[in-house]
């Protein structure tokens, strides 16, 4: 069973993201709402640093700006998959720019993998991981959460930073 830990204060968040900080680099995601609007809602910021999962509530907590130094931090690679909607994300949260980064399906494109592949099957491709991804459309902005949404979240992140390992071994 995944694991998490919820975020949802601005102390818990600063603490974190001092100690992620430090790493060379985590797994990032979000999860949002873009239905009837202009950009993107931000519901949801998960983060792996290689030994837990983290669901962080951007609706609840005041200060984001550790987040924000976080992702603009240039000695911490964010890993992300298919990231230009999450980009856009954090452009319109934090007003920021997320650097660097790589993306997993950009890499396994240029590895000849697959032009466009989704998380879920890279993972069964390079991993053998199934992956759930009957929450894709829920309402992210609901809340509290569903059990099974925040299953759904934490494994968004769980398998990210395992995907980047072996496809830099490749791609090297």
């Amino acid at each position: 069973m995944v694991d998490w830990i919820w975020i949802e204060d601005d102390a818990t968040l600063a603490e974190h993201c001092q100690r992620w900080s430090q790493l060379d680099h985590i797994a990032l995601d979000t999860e949002f709402i873009r239905e009837r609007t202009f950009y993107p809602i931000a519901a949801l910021i998960q983060i792996n640093d290689g030994k837990q999962n983290y669901l962080i509530d951007p609706t609840i907590i005041d200060d984001l700006l550790p987040l924000r130094d976080l992702l603009s931090r240039s000695e911490t690679i964010k890993v992300m998959h298919s990231c230009s909607e999450d980009l856009e994300v954090f452009s319109c949260l934090l007003d920021c720019h997320v650097e660097p980064l790589a993306d997993t399906q950009i890499a396994a494109a240029v590895l000849g993998i697959s032009p466009a592949i989704g998380y879920a099957n890279l993972c069964k491709e390079l991993l053998d991981v199934d992956l759930d991804k009957g929450e894709t459309r829920s309402n992210w902005l609901n809340r509290p959460l569903t059990e099974s949404q925040c299953h759904y979240a934490a494994l968004d992140v769980e398998h990210l930073l395992p995907l980047f390992d072996i496809l830099i071994d490749r791609l090297e």
